[in-house]
């Protein structure tokens, strides 16, 4: 039911990504002994706000009262994990605080970060869909050693963002280095 109301909201490819990064969940969930139906949970809804384009996220940032740094008042789409939350909780009624934490932390990572947490926070980086310069690294390490799939995941997300010139969080660098 939930599906078919996120199916509804989200343009066709996020929703099809998102399903991509449930199957990857669940698959790393059931290798390392986490809940299944949570990962399954916060993957489907890790992206449920990226309906919204950049004057919406702000607008919807105020109104949730989240806290909202310089670098997302430029680049209001990093709000999308925080926004994510939000509407995962309100409209969608998901209570469960290690999914929504796991939303939450998706995109930037955290240098503490629990085992669903750091699931998701893969899963999305290495759905089959996705292309970056690492990625083959990174699936294979997800597998064999999920902090060193997590380091190598964000340290090539941060030369990506170098290569476009485009801000970084510290929170990612401090996930990189957490994880080394």
């Amino acid at each position: 039911m939930l599906n078919g109301e996120l199916e509804k909201l989200l343009p066709k490819e996020r929703f099809k990504h998102s399903l991509r990064v449930a199957h990857e969940a669940v698959k790393l969930a059931r290798y390392y002994g986490a809940p299944e139906e949570k990962a399954k949970i916060a993957a489907i809804f890790h992206d449920c706000s990226r309906y919204m384009d950049r004057g919406q996220m702000l607008e919807a940032a105020k109104f949730y009262k989240l806290k909202i740094s310089e670098l997302e008042k430029k680049e209001p789409k990093l709000l999308h994990a925080k926004l994510s939350r939000e509407i995962a909780k309100r409209k969608f009624k998901i209570n469960d605080r290690q999914v929504l934490s796991a939303i939450e932390k998706h995109t930037t990572g955290s240098e503490k970060m629990t085992l669903l947490e750091k699931i998701i926070y893969l899963a999305d980086h290495i759905e089959i869909n996705r292309r970056f310069n690492g990625v083959k690294k990174v699936r294979m390490l997800a597998y064999k050693d999920l902090n060193a799939a997590i380091a190598a995941s964000a340290g090539s997300m941060i030369v990506e963002l170098v290569k476009k010139d485009l801000p970084i969080f510290l929170e990612t660098v401090k996930t990189r280095n957490a994880h080394l």
